[in-house]
């Protein structure tokens, strides 16, 4: 598909004023939304080596208030108009995104002009954001991929700025100075060095109208920019960085140094990296994942304006890593060799297609897109750039990749388990073991079969709920249809059980029966399965839940019958191959290694197991490793029989299409499926005393998970609860505001309920430095006793409220969000609320919050998930529960 059926080029006003501001503006009503981003040519490439950091602390401090914008109101006031706001700064600019109701969008322009054009960088608000920054960095010294990834940036690179941590160390945050930022924003942060991209659901001449009235009169100057040292030619030979530390698995990591985003070799890098490392059927997914020597592997060309970086990017057992690496390299160097085919091509092409796609499915993506482009030079390039990439064949791949992935020229880093080998002693040690090895090629790719023949009854209508069209098969198999417009169709099959259909004997069982499900069938291998959905420019997904799992596929519209025929024959047809299900195994267990190693989701994990320890909301999607290792293809045959092909499913489809057409279609294709009802679970009981879980860790930070019982998921004060969440977490919520912005505890703190079918949590979560662990628990416990103790405001209520709402209706631009609420509305409640939502909201008063708060906000009855880090003065503890 040609990008300019998407946005075509007369849709996208373009007009620079006065001042140098452009302004690009796009009317989408596909959703009652708007999106209004501000680029700024201006980064961690922009800062003089005594300012590192400086760029991403501007970014902090441009919420931090205005003349007539206190701290925290900036937040509220686009929280108050129904939208959300965030920013991101990386090596060549920084950006500014809030996503509102359409309606909003004179309020968002005149909040995000004055956030750009007037922020006060006041000292004492710089004095304590910096010790959010700082906590900041080292959560990201927490995460092992981040870590290795800036460490290969590093070790590639001689000279250019990349080469630097890009947040800054924590000596040079702190030495920095309300003057030095206010320096670098008036330079930067100048209209001519700025592009405005506004997308939605409004009138272009009332956006420009707002553009003019707001930035026109702004002043703007010449921005003296200090480049840093360009990179000179690669001198340096074969690379290598290798250190040890606590982690679950090994990080390993490959990568070249390659040209900019506009040189002509670019986008066959793209693609390069797409046949190495892009979808199931990708050249390294099948030599290293299937053959279970790695637990994850990607590959992607990083271009930030005047550098690249190709990088292979791994997560591999200590045991693995050595052929993990053998492997990788023999993949580079047949691609190098020209072992590249015309089918591996048109599969990344048509992938990266569906990609492009699904980043223009949403007016952020499309404000994104264009101001990206533009402030690279112009918009419309991205249109010539995705030419390109769709005209590169196999002879250019291979080309590109014998000049720029040399294998002379290559970094490898390898982060791996305390106590563990390392892959050799010096760099030429590492890079004979890489040319020693010579790992088994890989399978030709088998033609597809052809399409089944279907034959059968169509569906049978029943009704129109909620803008959903329901129909049953003849077997009472439910189908739901919404239509929807766009360029993009998609498909699920949902099952309710998950967790809460297994037992503790057989705990992962589901998960792995659903990964093992898209490794063939009777007609197709693992590799036809993933090259014929790529071909449609779909990835196969399955996905587990605690009371729920799915199998899903979004495609292009014109390729919707070809991704259910593929969907249904893996859902009915599955062969569970012992060679398989042995690689999802193996990936299976690594994945319990990556959990303990992840901060946010750990820390849930163990608050969660303490929580409801004798019911399955208190065990893992992914079993234990003990379950795991006993699971073995039968079982999981047995348990597809028994949970999948007689079960209570629904199919679900959102798209451009004839309601009963598709139904009928889905019926014929799923009609193997029969219905049944679901079974019912007891609800659990909630401790009466506090409980702790702990993992002591070297880590800079403790995470700690707080949890309180809450309402279930059919319960009316979930929308109490809802709300409650609403005036405490987020940008200008209780929590954040004072926790993070007056007390500079943690980077993150996040408050929200979790309303399951037959029991609920409202959970709390903060990293702070091990030090301060008591005073974050601390001011957790005092600011959910705060909404016992009084009403929460007809302010915040309202802009909770509203805020509330407009998420709801910002959803309605993503075909795959709406699929899932249709399908979730029908597993969980009834469809009826996906209309109904802003009427339950709006039963919620102040006074049903508090007594919501008083009858579930008991700290004496609370659960506490900990991982306590040992750095920076904490105390070493034993990893234990306490009762």
């Amino acid at each position: 598909m040609k990008l300019d059926m998407v946005i075509p080029p007369d849709s996208v006003r373009r007009e620079r004023l006065a001042n140098g501001l452009t302004v690009l503006v796009r009317r989408d009503t596909s959703a009652p939304v708007v999106a209004i981003v501000t680029w700024v040519r201006a980064g961690y490439f922009d800062e003089p080596d005594e300012l590192v950091g400086v760029a991403h602390v501007l970014e902090h401090m441009y919420f931090k208030g205005t003349p007539t914008l206190g701290v925290g109101e900036i937040a509220r006031a686009t929280k108050a108009a129904g939208g959300y706001l965030n920013a991101g700064t990386i090596y060549d600019h920084t950006h500014y995104y809030a996503v509102l109701p359409a309606s909003g969008l004179a309020r968002g322009m005149e909040v995000q002009a004055d956030a750009y054009a007037n922020s006060v960088i006041d000292a004492g608000e710089l004095a304590r954001e910096l010790v959010v920054i700082i906590e900041e960095t080292r959560r990201k010294a927490d995460t092992p991929a981040a870590l290795a990834v800036e460490s290969l940036f590093e070790l590639l690179h001689d000279k250019h700025r990349i080469r630097r941590w890009r947040m800054g160390d924590e000596d040079a945050l702190r030495a920095m100075t309300r003057d030095q930022i206010a320096d670098f924003y008036r330079n930067y942060y100048r209209p001519s060095n700025t592009v405005l991209a506004i997308v939605g659901d409004v009138d272009p001449d009332e956006a420009l109208a707002l553009a003019r009235q707001h930035y026109g009169h702004l002043e703007d100057a010449p921005v003296l920019r200090t480049p840093g040292p360009a990179e000179p030619p690669t001198t340096g030979g074969f690379r290598v960085r290798e250190w040890e530390g606590d982690v679950a698995q090994a990080e390993l990591l490959i990568g070249w140094r390659t040209p900019a985003l506009a040189h002509e070799d670019t986008p066959a890098l793209d693609i390069l990296a797409m046949v190495l490392g892009g979808g199931r059927a990708s050249r390294l997914m099948r030599a290293a994942r299937d053959r279970q020597l790695v637990s994850s592997i990607s590959a992607y060309n990083y271009t930030p304006t005047e550098i690249g970086v190709f990088v292979v990017h791994a997560g591999a057992r200590q045991e693995t890593m050595e052929r993990a690496a053998q492997t990788i390299w023999d993949q580079v160097r047949r691609v190098r060799a020209g072992d590249v085919t015309a089918d591996e091509v048109e599969r990344a092409r048509c992938l990266l297609e569906a990609q492009w796609l699904r980043r223009l499915e949403s007016a952020e993506g499309q404000a994104n897109f264009i101001g990206a482009w533009e402030l690279g030079g112009g918009w419309r390039e991205g249109m010539t750039y995705y030419d390109a990439l769709m005209s590169v064949d196999a002879a250019r791949l291979t080309a590109v990749a014998a000049r720029w992935l040399g294998l002379d020229q290559a970094g490898l880093i390898a982060y791996r388990p305390t106590g563990r080998a390392a892959l050799g002693e010096s760099a030429q040690a590492v890079r004979a073991l890489l040319d020693a090895g010579r790992p088994q090629p890989l399978e030709a790719s088998m033609p597809a079969p052809a399409p089944a023949i279907v034959t059968g009854t169509g569906a049978i209508a029943e009704r129109v709920e909620g803008g959903v069209h329901v129909f049953r098969t003849p077997r009472g198999v439910p189908i739901l249809i919404r239509p929807r417009s766009g360029t993009l169709s998609y498909l699920g099959c949902f099952v309710e059980g998950g967790v809460t259909a297994e037992q503790r004997e057989n705990g992962g069982i589901t998960t792995l029966m659903a990964r093992a499900v898209l490794r063939g069938t009777s007609r197709r291998n693992a590799t036809q399965l993933a090259e014929d959905a790529e071909r449609l420019g779909g990835t196969l997904s399955a996905n587990v839940g605690t009371e729920s799992f799915q199998w899903t596929m979004g495609v292009p519209a014109r390729q919707f019958s070809g991704a259910a025929a593929l969907l249904a024959e893996l859902v009915i047809d599955p062969c569970f191959p012992a060679e398989g299900v042995d690689a999802d195994r193996a990936t299976l267990v690594a994945a319990l290694g990556s959990l303990r190693d992840d901060m946010y989701r750990q820390p849930m994990r163990l608050a969660a197991d303490v929580a409801w320890p004798d019911h399955p909301y208190g065990r893992s999607t992914l079993g234990s490793e003990e379950t795991v290792r006993a699971l073995m293809p039968g079982a999981l045959q047995q348990w597809h029989t028994s949970h999948v092909l007689e079960s209570p499913m629904v199919l679900a489809a959102v798209g451009d299409f004839d309601p009963q057409e598709t139904a009928d279609l889905l019926a014929r294709r799923f009609a193997g499926l029969r219905a049944r009802p679901a079974k019912t679970l007891p609800i659990p009981q909630w401790t009466l005393r506090v409980l702790q879980n702990v993992d002591v860790r070297q880590r800079a930070q403790t995470a700690l998970s707080l949890l309180f019982e809450g309402p279930l998921r059919q319960d009316p004060e979930r929308f109490d609860a809802e709300l409650i969440g609403g005036v405490a977490s987020g940008l200008g919520g209780r929590f954040f505001e004072e926790l993070r912005d007056r007390q500079s505890l943690a980077y993150t703190v996040i408050v929200r309920p979790y309303a399951k079918k037959y029991g609920g949590a409202f959970a709390a979560y903060i990293a702070t430095s091990p030090a301060k662990e008591d005073v974050a628990r601390a001011g957790l416990l005092r600011e959910f006793a705060r909404f016992a103790e009084a009403d929460v405001t007809d302010t915040e209520i309202d802009r909770a409220r509203t805020h509330a709402i407009g998420a709801w209706q910002i959803r309605q631009s993503s075909g795959a969000a709406v699929l899932a609420d249709v399908a979730g509305a029908w597993i969980y409640g009834s469809l009826d609320e996906l209309e109904r939502y802003p009427r339950d909201l709006a039963t919620v008063t102040p006074r049903r919050m508090r007594d919501l708060a008083r009858r579930w906000f008991d700290p004496d009855r609370r659960v506490e998930g900990i991982v306590r880090g040992l750095l920076n003065g904490a105390t070493p503890r034993d990893n234990r529960v306490i009762g």
